[in-house]
């Protein structure tokens, strides 16, 4: 069932319960998922990670590599996450995050189409006073947190495309069959380019901490056969 979210509120929402589990239904046809890049260390055992470049506002987004092939998760299977790294933008399910109409407060979204939602089992959001549970204060918390790492995360992109380093690549995995396939589309951290930076330059994606992060996308690259296809 596609998600459909709706702004949080503790009148209409008063009795749902959220069962405590990953939301793993919509991203089963996801073959790439967002990341932050404060996500970079933990994930690159997990899984590869590229960066996407959206063709109409031309902007990069860092993703996670599910699967080589559209329409699918490589790492959802029997209705279960099979990673050791759970990307935000699961743990952040049923909920999401962005700026109300005047740009100067956060909303709070739920997915109401939800598995996780109940009224009979799982985890209140509201007391009887209409008062935010411990629960929801902790998930409010995550969320906003994870607003905050996509808004750093936009400036770590902005200073890795300032300095050219994302270029186009053809990743060449090899099968199963022991057959290879080129996919395109994908931008990498060019190490060429970045070897090849001034002693400045170096010294401003350091103190960004923009270094760790793009040894461990590059290092993430060797994990390309966690999504051949079964």
């Amino acid at each position: 069932m596609t998600a459909q979210y709706v702004p949080l509120n503790n009148t209409v929402h008063k009795n749902i319960k959220v069962k405590q589990a990953l939301e793993l239904k919509e991203f089963e046809k996801h073959h790439m998922l967002p990341l932050v890049v404060q996500e970079f260390m933990p994930a690159a055992t997990s899984f590869p990670i590229i960066f996407a470049k959206n063709t109409e506002s031309g902007e990069f987004q860092p993703v996670a590599i599910t699967s080589l092939k559209p329409e699918s998760n490589q790492f959802i299977k029997d209705g279960k996450w099979t990673q050791r790294y759970v990307p935000m933008q699961l743990r952040v399910a049923p909920f999401i995050a962005g700026p109300d109409e005047t740009n100067e407060k956060l909303m709070i979204g739920i997915n109401q189409n939800s598995e996780l939602l109940s009224e009979q089992e799982g985890v209140a959001l509201f007391d009887e006073q209409g008062e935010q549970t411990e629960f929801l204060k902790d998930r409010v918390k995550f969320i906003g947190q994870l607003f905050d790492f996509r808004e750093l995360t936009k400036q770590f992109v902005k200073t890795l495309a300032a300095h050219d380093l994302l270029q186009p690549k053809t990743l060449t995995v090899n099968g199963k069959d022991g057959a290879k396939a080129n996919y395109d589309g994908i931008y990498m951290v060019d190490e060429q380019k970045l070897h090849q930076l001034s002693d400045e330059a170096k010294l401003e994606l350091f103190n960004k901490g923009a270094l760790s992060a793009i040894y461990a996308h590059l290092a993430s690259l060797n994990q390309i056969d966690l999504v051949v296809a079964n």
